[in-house]
């Protein structure tokens, strides 16, 4: 009798952990990408599951330049191609800002 009742407790025990509440979010995101010589915003509508890589080279390929011109920023940090929506925990209305990369250095002047 004892080993029916151990039966019966297993199968009642419900295993907790993270569950994702998938009834209030959405599997698209959309997200606003804004140039530092822009006055306009892009909207976006991305997949949470899908890689920032394709917005960054949609958006390079819509102002007709290479991807890794622009470096995209999210309050300040940077995203890399890897990170997907739901990495960075983005939620609709976030703004991204495309910046134009620049090197800097220290080097010899030329003097005339």
């Amino acid at each position: 009798m004892s080993t029916t009742t151990k039966v019966y407790e297993r199968s009642k025990v419900k295993k907790e952990g993270a569950k994702r509440n998938v009834a209030s979010e959405s599997t698209h995101v959309t997200l606003n990408v804004k140039g530092q010589d822009e006055e306009g915003v892009r909207v976006f509508k991305v997949r949470r599951k899908t890689k920032l890589l394709k917005l960054m080279q949609y958006y390079s390929d819509m102002r007709g330049v290479e991807w890794n011109t622009f470096r995209f920023l999210l309050d300040g940090s940077r995203i890399r191609e890897y990170h997907t929506p739901d990495d960075l925990k983005l939620k609709d209305g976030d703004e991204i800002d495309a910046m134009l990369y620049q090197e800097s250095g220290f080097g010899p002047s030329r003097l005339l």
